[in-house]
C-alpha cells in the first residue's frame, strides 16, 4: 500500500513539473515553427520567381522588361497584381483562378518571397532545362513557358504575344524563331530564354509553333 502511495505521489510530482515547464516552452516552440514555416515559404517562393518572373524583372530583381521588384513599395497590392495582372501592360495574371500556371498557394509564396528580399537569399539562375525533355510534352512545355504571353491555342494574347501558329510564321526562318527564343525581343515582353530552356526544349518549341497546328 505504501508503495503505490509513492508512485502516485511520484507521478503526480512529475506532472506538477512537466506541464508548468511544457506552457513555458510552448511560446518559443510555436515561434521556432512559424520561423521555419516562413523560410520555406520563403525558399518556395524564390523558386517561383526564378521560374516565371525573372525573364522580365531580373534575376536579381532589378528590373527589365518589368519593373523592379527588389525593394518594392507595394504591399497588399502586390499579390492582386500578381494573380490578376496589370491590363494593358505587359503584365499577365498569374493566378489559375485567373487563367495563369500558378496556384494560389505559389502566389503566396512568390509574395512572400518578394516582401522579404533582404532578409532572403537571393534566387539562383534557372539551369539550363529544369526538367529532362523525356519527361516533359512540348505541350506541356509551351503551356509553362509561353500560354500567358501566346494564348492557350496559340492565338495570340493582345499587347504581350504574337499569334505562334504556322500562318503567322511562314516568313521567319528557323533561326529566326530560334534567335528570338534564345535571346527575346527587345522593347516588347518578349524575354530571353536561353539561361532557362535546354536547346532540345528550344527545338521541341520551334517545331511546334512554326509547324505544328494549334
Amino acid at each position: 500500500m505504501q508503495k503505490k502511495i509513492i508512485i502516485g505521489f511520484t507521478l503526480t510530482l512529475i506532472i506538477v513539473i512537466f506541464i508548468p515547464v511544457y506552457w513555458a516552452m510552448e511560446p518559443a516552440r510555436q515561434e521556432a515553427a512559424l520561423n521555419r514555416q516562413h523560410e520555406e515559404a520563403v525558399d518556395r517562393g524564390a523558386a517561383v520567381f526564378t521560374l516565371n518572373c525573372a525573364s522580365c524583372h531580373g534575376s536579381q530583381g532589378e528590373g527589365d522588361i518589368g519593373p523592379a521588384l527588389r525593394g518594392t513599395p507595394l504591399d497588399d497590392a502586390l499579390e492582386k497584381i500578381i494573380a490578376r495582372g496589370v491590363a494593358g501592360t505587359a503584365m499577365p495574371a498569374w493566378s489559375e483562378e485567373e487563367g495563369g500556371p500558378l496556384k494560389s498557394h505559389q502566389v503566396e509564396d512568390l509574395v512572400t518571397f518578394i516582401k522579404n528580399w533582404g532578409s532572403a537569399p537571393p534566387p539562383t539562375p534557372a539551369p539550363a532545362s529544369q526538367t529532362p525533355p523525356s519527361a516533359i510534352s512540348t505541350d506541356e512545355l509551351y503551356a509553362i513557358r509561353c500560354v500567358v504571353c501566346h494564348g492557350a491555342n496559340r492565338e495570340g494574347v493582345s499587347g504581350l504575344g504574337l499569334p505562334l501558329i504556322p500562318g503567322s510564321l511562314t516568313e521567319l526562318s528557323d533561326n529566326e524563331i530560334k534567335n528570338t527564343i534564345l535571346n527575346g525581343r527587345f522593347g516588347t515582353a518578349m524575354p530571353a530564354f536561353k539561361e532557362i530552356l535546354s536547346s532540345d526544349e528550344i527545338d521541341a518549341l520551334l517545331h511546334l509553333v512554326k509547324y505544328t497546328s494549334p
